[in-house]
């Protein structure tokens, strides 16, 4: 063995033996500090790991802190004294103000107490179309007193004979609503609130149930706008026709434009003929002109 590979295992041996004695030395002096800072570190992290799952969750309160402030913006309610019962009648004479919503009866059924709370039952009946009567509802809903439906009742009137007209109010309307009181409340009267929220609600359109299908008469050409059953096809683009109206006038009609009771569908040059989408009080069908009919055209 060469002098220099002797002097580098003795080396490597002492600075073994140096570094297992600095190891053993630190460890059985310090050893329990090391253990304690290990599990004090452990737990930080865990207590790290808490408040960041804490802080991700904030999201998700301050969304139902605004979802629940919107409801109480929005949907302000109040429980009114027991004093104001028999103000109701009133209260919903200002929210249907003329009768323009819902023609009604009122009667008071009759009040339950319990605790500090009474329980008002009231029943509406009447007539009134469908749309108008759901805005009632609406407002009724939208106000600021704690009103509960809970009962409503739509049923299409019958006509006595044949002959006779349908009136706007074409429907029986019943609905059985309580009202919730307070006895120790010093709240203001139903009275005080004036119109209530119900004066800021939306207007909606709403879909009519009721409303027939199938109608039994014909809208009238208010407008003046083209009767193509009575019309002459002149001449034909890649996208538009010429026609001669009721009245002999010349008039362009593009493909999506109106026409009474519908529109200009498709144009077929090859075939030379207009195609048009009626809509005849519910009834749909296709109306065609050509250019080589004469008079009204083709079905």
């Amino acid at each position: 063995m060469s002098y220099e590979v002797r002097n580098s295992l003795f080396l490597t041996i002492f600075l073994v033996l140096i570094g297992l004695g600095g190891y053993f030395l630190l460890n059985a002096r310090f050893g329990k500090d090391f253990t304690k800072i290990e599990q004090e570190l452990k737990t930080k992290q865990d207590r790290l790991t808490q408040i960041q799952n804490a802080l991700s969750s904030i999201d998700g309160y301050e969304k139902q802190l605004k979802q629940i402030s919107d409801q109480v913006k929005y949907y302000p309610k109040v429980i009114l004294p027991e004093q104001t019962i028999h103000q109701t009648y009133r209260y919903l004479e200002e929210i249907d103000r003329y009768g323009t919503f819902f023609n009604f009866r009122f009667n008071l059924l009759g009040v339950k107490r319990k605790d500090n709370v009474s329980t008002a039952s009231y029943e509406l009946s009447g007539e009134g179309n469908f749309p108008k009567a759901m805005q009632f509802i609406r407002r009724m809903e939208y106000g600021s007193p704690l009103y509960k439906i809970e009962s409503l009742s739509l049923k299409k009137k019958s006509l006595k004979s044949s002959t006779e007209k349908t009136s706007d109010a074409d429907l029986d309307i019943v609905v059985r609503l309580n009202g919730i009181f307070f006895t120790q409340t010093k709240n203001p009267d139903l009275l005080a609130l004036g119109p209530y929220a119900s004066s800021r609600t939306q207007s909606q359109s709403v879909f009519d149930p009721f409303k027939p299908l199938i109608l039994d008469y014909l809208p009238p050409n208010i407008g003046n706008l083209i009767n193509v059953e009575n019309c002459r096809l002149i001449a034909l683009t890649a996208n538009a026709a010429f026609v001669q109206d009721q009245q002999g006038a010349v008039k362009q009609v593009k493909i999506g434009d109106e026409v009474y009771l519908g529109y200009l569908s498709k144009i077929n040059l090859e075939k030379g003929e207009a195609q048009f989408l009626m809509d005849r009080g519910g009834i749909s069908d296709t109306f065609i002109l050509q250019l080589n009919s004469s008079g009204k055209g083709g079905k």
